[in-house]
């Protein structure tokens, strides 16, 4: 009798034969399995009672409902892979609409995205508050309490916001910032202690080196961009708080200028 080694043990070739059909059968089993749950799948994910049909914007004010609408049923369109509906509710690409949603519309804050409803998908969106105002010429945007740019402003909303410039300036400011969120942040808080020292600003000028603080009576206080603010802060109320100074009426609004920039002294100019 013929013997054959398959390397570890010695079968006779019938055996050896036998063994081989019963993998050969076993791959075989296992690709049709696999087959049919992928079929299967398939089969599910293309039913109709799981494809998106209807979209819902919520949310107070919202103004671009229709074009988020749009959006939103562009991006639902076409397939995984050519054959699995992109809109089917369990599977549509969340972060692709949430993604291209917060680019295209730079004025939402939040987008929630919930399809509890099978055939229904609901967004829940938040738009930005306007806080104040990015002004490149006579050409003003809003922008939010975090230093976001998001919206066109109508002329009138000059004389109502906080106006902020920058000496470089920004070509389509929509969707960018001017300052880093942390510099902002900052310049805000600084800001906001102003008024104990009867500060009325009502423009920041940023430039390369030096901030412009202009105030609502036409002077400015000058300070160097990146010096300690609560320094600043400090100069400028114990400057303030000088008998020489607090003897003349009005001082800050006779002002030019009140210059910051030369370490622990004080220059100013009356108009």
């Amino acid at each position: 009798m013929k013997i054959v080694s398959s390397g570890r043990v010695l079968n006779s070739a019938a055996f050896y034969k036998k063994k081989k059909r019963r993998k050969r059968l076993q791959f075989i089993l296992i690709f049709i399995g696999v087959l049919a749950i992928i079929f299967s799948l398939i089969y599910f994910f293309r039913q109709e009672q799981f494809l998106i049909t209807t979209i819902v914007v919520t949310g107070e004010n919202v103004i671009a409902k229709e074009e988020i609408t749009q959006t939103v049923r562009h991006l639902l369109d076409g397939y995984y892979l050519w054959i699995i509906p992109r809109a089917n509710t369990f599977i549509y690409p969340r972060q692709t609409i949430e993604q291209n949603l917060t680019e295209a519309f730079p004025r939402l804050k939040s987008i929630d995205l919930n399809s509890d409803e099978l055939r229904t998908l609901i967004l829940t969106v938040e738009e930005r508050a306007p806080f104040a105002l990015y002004c490149v010429g006579d050409k003003c945007f809003f922008l939010d309490k975090e230093g976001l740019i998001f919206a066109p402003a109508p002329s009138f909303s000059a004389g109502v916001y906080f106006i902020y410039r920058t000496e470089d300036l920004i070509e389509n400011p929509i969707g960018k910032r001017f300052v880093t969120p942390e510099e902002f942040g900052s310049l805000l808080k600084f800001m906001e202690t102003l008024s104990i020292l009867n500060i009325r600003p009502s423009t920041l000028e940023i430039g390369i080196d030096d901030y412009s603080l202009f105030l609502s009576d036409g002077g400015r206080i000058i300070w160097r961009r990146g010096d300690d603010l609560l320094f600043i802060r400090s100069n400028l109320e114990a400057f303030l708080s000088d008998d020489s100074i607090r003897a003349q009426s009005d001082f800050l609004k006779k002002i030019l200028y009140l210059d910051l920039r030369t370490e622990n002294k004080v220059f100013y100019k009356f108009k």
